[in-house]
């Protein structure tokens, strides 16, 4: 008496079913992610990662040069807003009153080591200045509490020119 084929199927299937479901255990997980951005003439939204399951929003007023923003945590009752930020680009560009900023921002992964008492979110915010020429990277500082903490500023981490800086009469 020979065995069927059909019975050779279920094994098959099975043993696949071990075998895929064994690798995906040991695979490395990767969280998915993504910042979100909008704008229009007068301010330009966008949200960071700071840890593996939050992420902030920041404000950019072109109208002021004024960045602000604030990070979402789990608290004791419920979810709350507990990091605010804060960051004056106008000062950082040198953009005076007399010229008219034009600013774009993004944000992008950037694992800074924490260092010296102080610990940096996942992203780091991104902004050009059209009439400077210049872009700047700045680090999002953070602190995991449950009630609301007094606003940080943006901390800069570097600038680079990608064009000469237009001067406005």
């Amino acid at each position: 008496m020979s065995v069927s084929r059909t019975n050779y199927k279920w094994v098959w299937l099975a043993t696949g079913l071990v075998v895929g479901m064994s690798v995906a255990s040991i695979w490395p997980h990767e969280p998915l992610s993504a910042a979100t951005a909008d704008r229009n003439e007068k301010f330009g939204l966008i949200t960071a990662p700071v840890t593996v399951d939050s992420e902030a929003v920041f404000v950019i007023d072109y109208l002021t040069g004024r960045l602000s923003g604030a990070m979402l945590q789990r608290t004791r009752s419920g979810t709350a807003f507990v990091n605010f930020y804060y960051r004056n680009l106008a000062e950082d560009f040198k953009v005076g009153a007399s010229g008219e900023p034009y600013y774009a921002i993004s944000s992008g992964f950037a694992e800074i080591p924490n260092s010296g008492g102080n610990q940096w979110g996942r992203s780091a915010l991104y902004v050009a200045e059209l009439t400077s020429g210049k872009v700047g990277a700045y680090a999002i500082p953070f602190q995991i509490s449950q009630r609301s903490l007094p606003p940080q500023p943006l901390t800069p981490i570097d600038a680079f020119p990608f064009r000469e800086a237009t001067v406005t009469q």
